[in-house]
């Protein structure tokens, strides 16, 4: 589950970094911590939310395994945080896109029988410079970790980052004539409020026309984020853009969803102005060191 924004108290977030030990191995550090878990209960259904947790993966590529450390991750309410490290960990790397796998079905920490993990998942995108704030001339450097896993049988834990970046296809319809309007210069942010689970979209450069002037980031506020499989979906039946904190009533958006893959593709749709249809697809999920 791919998977990887800022909230709460000072955090350090997916970030990497290469280098040697001993001239031996070769060594990538992914950082995930501006995050929350989304803990599901698995005999109820019912989920919760908790902030703080840190995954540092530090994958080495000439032996072709990873050290997993889960740092400050809590599963019910009341328990205790707690820190646990897996080491030699085997992952795969994903031809497709250069992504550090690991999947594995069943796991302990190092020196302990418990507890017990299933079905870890954890997919590490390379750094990539995207551009992040609607100024092609300011790319940002970013990576992304998606994290999965359950515990004991008992709790489905997804790790959810509060800020997460996309780039991919736009397309768009102009549902008067069938015309469709092709774009790949605008990015997507989402972030998230773990306490009231609602989310803010904002859509840099957006190109949904040939002649659509040029206009700075557009917001759409007050979205609802549900926890799925693998992400999240954030929907909403209407809205108003702002751009600049100005509302811009022309360019109302109606049946918006957006289905969040964190460590595989994910796809925005929405309709604008009552005439156009808007389908954006996008790879990978990104999230920014800071």
């Amino acid at each position: 589950m791919l998977f990887a924004c800022t909230a709460g108290a000072l955090m350090w977030s997916c970030g990497s970094n290469d280098h040697n030990e001993e001239n031996t191995d070769n060594l990538v550090e992914f950082v995930s911590a501006s995050s929350f878990s989304y803990v599901t209960e698995m005999s109820t259904g019912l989920g919760n939310q908790y902030e703080g947790p840190t995954y540092r993966i530090t994958f080495n590529d000439d032996k072709r395994t990873a050290k997993v450390e889960m740092q400050n991750v809590r599963y019910a309410l009341g328990q205790t945080a707690a820190s646990y490290v897996f080491s030699s960990v085997p992952f795969t790397v994903d031809r497709s896109n250069n992504a550090r796998v690991i999947d594995v079905n069943r796991i302990t920490p190092d020196k302990a029988s418990s507890p017990v993990f299933t079905d870890l998942e954890i997919v590490a995108l390379p750094e990539k410079d995207i551009d992040m704030n609607g100024d092609a001339t300011k790319p940002v450097a970013m990576d992304g970790v998606a994290v999965s896993y359950e515990v004991d049988g008992k709790y489905e834990v997804t790790n959810i980052p509060y800020r997460t970046v996309f780039e991919g296809t736009t397309t768009t319809t102009n549902n008067t004539d069938q015309s469709k309007f092709v774009s790949t210069k605008t990015t997507y942010v989402v972030d998230i409020d773990m306490t009231n689970m609602t989310g803010v979209l904002k859509i840099n450069s957006p190109s949904f026309a040939a002649n659509m002037p040029t206009l700075g980031t557009m917001e759409f506020a007050g979205l609802d984020v549900n926890i799925v499989d693998g992400g999240y979906e954030l929907t909403c039946a209407q809205l108003i853009p702002s751009i600049g904190g100005t509302p811009y009533p022309r360019f109302a958006i109606t049946n918006l969803s957006m289905k969040v893959e964190l460590d595989g593709d994910s796809e925005l749709k929405f309709n604008c102005m009552q005439v156009f249809s808007v389908v954006a697809e996008c790879p990978a999920a990104y999230t920014p060191s800071k």
